[in-house]
């Protein structure tokens, strides 16, 4: 059973409009590049008869294979398309710039964001609106709806298409819960148990039994996932306009965990300031027991980090109540100067090159077998995007060829039809992650600190990006 979308969809109104975030945390766990220059509209219009489009994503000639499949993809589409010419770009999608190059216009006919930039674009009207465009692709009426929520107006206009999504669960190290006398396919199902077991782990092993990220916005993106599993929020509407939430309760009740855990109960170890590749690299190497991760943390892990496979373990987020986790991961929008024609094709372009592999069984084989030829992980586990008749024969048919060790995703996966996705906060994500990295630091690095006066000291950092954001 599906639960309904946990995004509140987007309202439209009129009068002083907001600028967009300056970056998102979602691209931090994201594999692929999102692109952001060259030019838009400009490019488009026909060409001997054909429609033509500029489409950003190319890889640089610093990926040679890369960018000679991507090529072969591309010639491949014209052919099956012989109407629509595509003109792919190299640039890469910059948080600093993006803001700029948006605003003045200058970006391709076909480009990628993360999930928190849509709500602000459709607002702004930066992004077509592509209802008809998606509901005339192949099973485009069978999308999960919690993966459209994001890109959905409150009219139900649906503005762009994932390519790629994740949810955050918890990664935890197998062997070690044996060793600990814990059962490696039970594991914490809720953050009481998360906080018994570490200490379990710390006390039987000696190895920290959890480790959070605290860097590079990280602490504030991971803290923000914790609000979510306990049921808060940390941007809320008030007169229209976005404010924090994040001192209601939740955020707090995550925050005392985490000092009860460092202080009281000594599971977190010495090292407190580590962003991703460090915990990562710190998780591979049996130095921590568990952290909070999706299933793409196994590719480092994995093939960055040497970490053994039999050891990775990947869980559902530890809740209080109903399921709920941060859903991140990039979409695919159209610019609003494209015509009816170039919208189509821009469409058809994104299902060609993103969605096939995941409802089309004898592609999402081709792949995974390709790639693990190519000795990299080949079919880790992710969300479905269409309902379980679409993407179940695509996913058997990938799981023939993968390489990594499903069984070890099981509670991860049983979790997904039960899951409610809360996107990234709305307005100014990446400074907010960045106020609240402090507030982890804080309560990880000083007894004495207090989890609701560090709170309320990010509280008046963020409060100038959010009023700058909506203006």
């Amino acid at each position: 059973m599906m639960t309904e979308p946990a995004h509140r969809p987007v309202r439209r109104r009129t009068g002083s409009r907001r600028t967009g975030p300056a970056a998102v945390g979602a691209t931090l766990l994201m594999v692929v590049s999102l692109a952001a220059c060259g030019s838009v509209g400009g490019e488009g219009g026909s060409t001997d008869g054909r429609t033509q489009i500029t489409v950003a994503g190319m890889p640089p000639t610093t990926l040679p294979a890369g960018r000679k499949d991507f090529l072969a993809q591309v010639k491949a589409f014209e052919k099956a398309n012989p109407g629509i010419r595509i003109k792919p770009t190299d640039a890469l999608w910059d948080a600093k710039t993006f803001p700029a190059r948006l605003a003045s216009g200058q970006l391709e006919t076909v480009f990628r964001v993360p999930l928190t930039y849509p709500p602000d674009m459709i607002e702004r009207h930066r992004i077509a609106d592509l209802s008809k465009e998606i509901k005339a692709l192949p099973h485009g009426t069978e999308f999960d709806k919690r993966l459209l929520a994001p890109v959905t107006d409150s009219d139900g206009k649906v503005y762009g298409i994932p390519t790629e999504v994740y949810s955050v669960g918890l990664v935890y190290n197998r062997e070690l819960f044996s060793k600990a006398g814990l059962d490696p396919d039970k594991p914490p199902a809720t953050w009481d148990e998360l906080r018994t077991a570490a200490r379990t782990i710390t006390d039987r092993t000696g190895v920290p039994g959890f480790g959070m990220h605290t860097t590079d916005n990280t602490g504030g993106w991971m803290l923000t996932t914790m609000t979510y599993s306990y049921g808060g929020r940390m941007e809320k509407e008030a007169d229209g306009r976005q404010v924090t939430a994040f001192r209601d309760g939740p955020t707090g009740r995550a925050l005392v965990l985490l000092k009860a855990m460092r202080w009281d109960d000594g599971s977190m170890g010495k090292q407190q300031l580590r962003g991703t590749d460090d915990l990562t690299r710190d998780f591979a190497g049996g130095k921590v027991a568990m952290l909070l991760g999706s299933p793409s943390t196994y590719g480092a892990y994995a093939a960055k980090f040497r970490g053994r496979p039999d050891v990775y373990g990947q869980a559902p987020l530890p809740s209080e109540g109903e399921k709920s986790t941060l859903l991140g991961g990039g979409v695919a929008v159209v610019s609003p100067k494209a015509d009816r024609a170039q919208r189509s094709a821009a469409a058809k372009w994104i299902d060609f090159f993103y969605l096939r592999p995941k409802y089309d069984p004898a592609l999402a084989a081709e792949r995974t077998a390709q790639a693990a030829a190519d000795k990299n992980p080949a079919g880790v586990p992710g969300l479905p995007f269409y309902d379980a008749k679409v993407s179940g024969p695509a996913t058997a048919a990938e799981r023939k060829h993968s390489n990594v060790p499903l069984k070890n995703f099981t509670p991860y996966l049983n979790s997904l039809g039960t899951t409610r996705y809360v996107v990234e906060p709305p307005v100014a994500a990446q400074e907010l992650y960045a106020a609240l990295d402090s507030a982890v630091q804080a309560v990880l690095t000083r007894e004495s600190a207090d989890p609701d006066t560090e709170l309320a000291k990010a509280d008046r950092r963020i409060g100038p990006a959010l009023e700058r954001s909506q203006r």
